[in-house]
C-alpha cells in the first residue's frame, strides 16, 4: 500500500493519508499505531450517565438489572457507566425506552463526560454562576446542572439556532431548572459579561478527528488547512471565555479532536498571552496520568480507554486578576415581578393540588402576560447585559378564574408531589407517549389537573373529569405507535 492511499477502517470508513503523516508528526508514538487505527475502525460502546436529579445511581441499577444490562464504571464519572448486553439489538433502541422519555438517563460519550467534571472538581461555590458557552444538545449542560443539583445558575449558549429547541428538550426532560439559554456568538460573551462567571466550560467546534468510531467519515477528507482556520477560532473564544471568568475562577477549554492546533496550541496561547494558571489533570481520576501531556492537560486517544478521543485542559484565574470594565446594561426584560396576589394563588393552587412548593429556595417567579416563569435568582445579576432566549421554565398560565400548569412544571416539579398523582400501567403509559386519553381505574383522584406516573416517576399531566384523563403532552413529543414492552 502506497503511503498516498487511504487507510481503510474496519468499520468501512478510512483514514485520510495526510492525517495519518500528521498523527505520526504531532500525538500519535510508534508503538501506539496500531491499536490506535483499529480503535478508530471499531463501533463505539453505548454509554450512559445517570440523572441523578431524578434517579439515585442504586435506584437506577435496580431498572439496569430489570433490562440485564451490564454496567461498567466510567472511571472518571461516578454517574456514568458502559453498558452491554448480549442482545445488541435492544440498545439500539436506548432512546426509546420509557426510562430515558422520563429523563432518567441520558445517552452520553463517556469522554464527553471529563469536561463537567474536571470544571467543578473542586469545591464548588455556594451558589456558582457557570457559562457552558457552546451548549447544544445538552450533555454537558444536564451534566453540569445535575452535578450542582440544581444550584447557581448555568448560561446554555449556543450559536445555532436551529439547535436550541433540542437542547430546550433535553432540559426539561432532563428536569433542569438552573438554567437558562442564550443564542450569542461565544467571541462577544467575554466583552458582554467580563469578569463575571465563577466557573466557565468552552467545549469548542472543532474538527471532530476523535468522533471517527461514531462518524465511520470523520477522516475521511481531513484537510490541515481547516485545522489551522479552526485553531484560529478557538483562540478568539478561549480568550473570550476566559475573560468572562471571575477573578479565582475556573475554565475548562476542551474539544473532540486530537490536532495539537487545535488543543495543545490553543490553551498555551491562553496561557502565554493572560495570566491563566494551568491546573494539572493528570491526577483527576485514577488512570489520568496515563492521558497527560507534559503541561498538565489530558489528551484521551481512541484507544486509550476504548473511547472516543478527547482533549481537556483546565485554569485558574488568579484572585489578583485585574478586571478593567464593568458589563454595561444593554438589554431589557419583558418579565415583571408577580404580584402579591398572584403569588399567594399560584402557591395555594400548587399545595393545594399537589402538594408542591412552586418557588424553592434560590428561584423566583416572574411573569410576562399570562405565563408564570421561574428563573434562578441569579439571573437577576446579568440578564440586563445578554439576551437571553428562554429563562429558566414556564412552570403556568394565570387565567381569570384558573390557572393551567406546563409539562416543563410536571418534569421538573412532579416527584415532589404528594397529591393528584395516578401511577399508569404500561399499556397506559404507551397510550400517553401516543398523545392519546387514558381512563383512570381509581375513582380517587378530584376533577382538573393531575400528574400522570409511570413506575413512580411523573412523565407529564392531563385534565382529569370523572376518570376519564384528556391527554396534556405537548404535540411535538408524542410518539405514533410507541409501546412499552
Amino acid at each position: 500500500m502506497s503511503q498516498h492511499d487511504p487507510i481503510q477502517l474496519t468499520s468501512g470508513g478510512e483514514l485520510h493519508p495526510d492525517y495519518l503523516q500528521h498523527a505520526r508528526a504531532t500525538f500519535l508514538n510508534p508503538e501506539e499505531e496500531s491499536d490506535f487505527i483499529a480503535a478508530c475502525g471499531r463501533p463505539l460502546r453505548k454509554s450512559i450517565r445517570v440523572n441523578t436529579l431524578k434517579i439515585s445511581v442504586e435506584n437506577f441499577k435496580e431498572i439496569a438489572a430489570g433490562y440485564h444490562w451490564q454496567l461498567t464504571p466510567i472511571p472518571w464519572c461516578e454517574n456514568g457507566f458502559w453498558l452491554a448486553r448480549e442482545n445488541e439489538e435492544q440498545l439500539l433502541s436506548l432512546g426509546n425506552l420509557p426510562q430515558h422519555l422520563q429523563g432518567l438517563f441520558y445517552i452520553q460519550e463517556a469522554s464527553s463526560m471529563l469536561p463537567p467534571v474536571a470544571l467543578l472538581k473542586e469545591s464548588v461555590v455556594e451558589q456558582p454562576l457557570v457559562a457552558d458557552m457552546a451548549a447544544a444538545p445538552g450533555s454537558k449542560t444536564t451534566q453540569l446542572a445535575a452535578m450542582l443539583d440544581n444550584r447557581g445558575m448555568v448560561l446554555a449558549n449556543e450559536l445555532s439556532a436551529s439547535r436550541l429547541k433540542g437542547l430546550h428538550s433535553n432540559l426539561v426532560r432532563c428536569g433542569i431548572l438552573n438554567t437558562c439559554m442564550s443564542h450569542q456568538d461565544a467571541r462577544k460573551i467575554g466583552v458582554l459579561m467580563p469578569g463575571q462567571f465563577d466557573y466557565v466550560l468552552l467545549d469548542a467546534p472543532c474538527g471532530g478527528e476523535g468522533t471517527v468510531r461514531k462518524d465511520v467519515n470523520a477522516l475521511k477528507h481531513w484537510d490541515i488547512d481547516k485545522v489551522e482556520e479552526l485553531g484560529q477560532l478557538q483562540r478568539e473564544l478561549i480568550l473570550s471565555a476566559y475573560q468572562g471568568l471571575k477573578p479565582g475562577g475556573r475554565l475548562v477549554y476542551s474539544t473532540c479532536t486530537l490536532s495539537p492546533q487545535e488543543n495543545q496550541h490553543v490553551a498555551n496561547y491562553l496561557a502565554s498571552e493572560t495570566d491563566a494558571t494551568i491546573v494539572d489533570l493528570n491526577s483527576l481520576f485514577d488512570g489520568a496520568e496515563k492521558v497527560a501531556t507534559d503541561e498538565g492537560y489530558l489528551l484521551v486517544l481512541p484507544h486509550t480507554f476504548d473511547s472516543e478521543g478527547f482533549f481537556i485542559s483546565c485554569f485558574i484565574k488568579p484572585k489578583d486578576s485585574i478586571i478593567e470594565r464593568e458589563p454595561k446594561s444593554v438589554y431589557s426584560t419583558p418579565f415583571t415581578k408577580v404580584s402579591r396576589q398572584i403569588r399567594q394563588k399560584l402557591s395555594h393552587y400548587f399545595q393545594s393540588q399537589f402538594g408542591v412548593d412552586i418557588e424553592p429556595d434560590g428561584y423566583e417567579l416572574k411573569q410576562r402576560d399570562k405565563e408564570i416563569w421561574l428563573f434562578p435568582s441569579k439571573l437577576a445579576e446579568f440578564d440586563q447585559y445578554l439576551k437571553i432566549n428562554r429563562f429558566g421554565m414556564k412552570v403556568a398560565q394565570v387565567f381569570p378564574n384558573k390557572i393551567r400548569s406546563t409539562h416543563e412544571f410536571a418534569c421538573c416539579f412532579g416527584d415532589r408531589a404528594n397529591r393528584q398523582v395516578a401511577s399508569l400501567s404500561k399499556e397506559q403509559a404507551s397510550y400517553f407517549y401516543r398523545g392519546q386519553n387514558i381512563e383512570l381505574k381509581d375513582p380517587g383522584f378530584s376533577d382538573g389537573e393531575i400528574l400522570l406516573c409511570f413506575e413512580n416517576n411523573v412523565i407529564g399531566l392531563g385534565q382529569n373529569k370523572k376518570g376519564k384523563v384528556k391527554n396534556g403532552l405537548p404535540r411535538e413529543l408524542v410518539k405514533d405507535n410507541y409501546e412499552i414492552k
